[in-house]
This record gives structure tokens, C-alpha cells and sequence, in this order.
């Protein structure tokens, strides 16, 4: 009986802390495209993706981005904080906040959401994590040294 009772407890904890980590709504981005602003959506947040024009080829298609986006992690979190990729886009995540930055696949603090991002280590001011997007889905990340800063990445094929 005893043990049905934790077993009870330690599920409604965890959903619990999970509500808790995961209730607040990624917003919508706004976008910079070379030097074409596009409007973010109604009620979203502010932040930029900048897009270089590498090989992989720059531009925006119907269901995402290619070529290379970049995220800012600031002391306000990641700037844009929800981002629509093409599956290959390079992602780079750049530390531009006053303490570390360790990006990594939801769930915190396992990771395992998207096996293989995790940056595996914090880095300070001026650092930064690259990361190419292979596998089609959406993709919750969080830094890992403060799991309420996060964003969400989608990929498209």
C-alpha cells in the first residue's frame, strides 16, 4: 500500500514541476531576413533571426528557414525564442548574456528530447553552440544552468 502511495506522489509531483516548467507560451519572433525586416506576429516578443548566406544556400521558404540562423541568449533568455527551420539549417546559439549559457534538448535535466543537442558545457560572454537540425520535428530546448530560460525549435522537411 505504501508503495502505490509514493508511486502516486512522485506522478503527480513530476506533472506538476512539469505545468510549472512548461506552462508559459513561446511567442512568435520577430525576423530579419539580409536587411528586410519582416513584422513579428501579433503579440509575440521581440528578437531577430539573422540568416548568413553560407553554401547551404540563405532564404526563407514556405515552412521554414535555411542556410544559418542565430539565437541570442541574452539576460532576458534567448532572443528569438521560437524559431521555424528547414531540416539542415544550421542553428548557432551565441552567449551575449552576463552569466553562462549551456543549451540543451528538453527535458531539463536529462536532455533527451533531441539526443545529441547539449552543448554538454557552459560557456561565458562571447561563447557560442552550433548546432545542424537533421531530424524533422519540434525541438524544446532551455540553458541548462537556468532551465526557465528557453525556446523551441521547429523543423521542417
Amino acid at each position: 500500500m505504501n508503495k502505490v502511495l509514493i508511486g502516486i506522489m512522485v506522478v503527480v509531483v513530476g506533472g506538476i514541476a512539469g505545468w510549472y516548467f512548461f506552462r508559459s507560451g513561446v511567442k512568435a519572433p520577430g525576423m530579419q531576413i539580409g536587411t528586410e525586416n519582416i513584422t513579428p506576429a501579433a503579440g509575440s516578443s521581440g528578437g531577430n533571426v539573422t540568416i548568413s548566406e553560407e553554401s547551404t544556400g540563405a532564404g526563407s521558404e514556405k515552412g521554414g528557414i535555411t542556410g544559418e540562423v542565430v539565437v541570442t541568449y541574452t539576460d532576458s533568455g534567448y532572443q528569438p525564442n521560437q524559431v521555424t527551420v528547414k531540416k539542415g539549417t544550421k542553428v548557432t546559439f551565441l552567449n551575449d548574456s552576463t552569466g553562462s549559457m549551456w543549451t540543451a534538448s528538453g527535458v531539463h535535466p536529462t536532455h533527451q528530447l533531441l539526443p545529441g543537442f547539449d552543448q554538454l558545457k557552459s560557456v561565458v560572454k562571447g561563447g557560442k553552440y552550433e548546432y545542424t537540425f537533421v531530424k524533422v520535428g519540434t525541438w524544446k530546448y532551455h540553458n541548462h544552468v537556468k532551465p526557465t530560460d528557453g525556446g523551441i525549435v521547429t523543423v521542417t522537411e
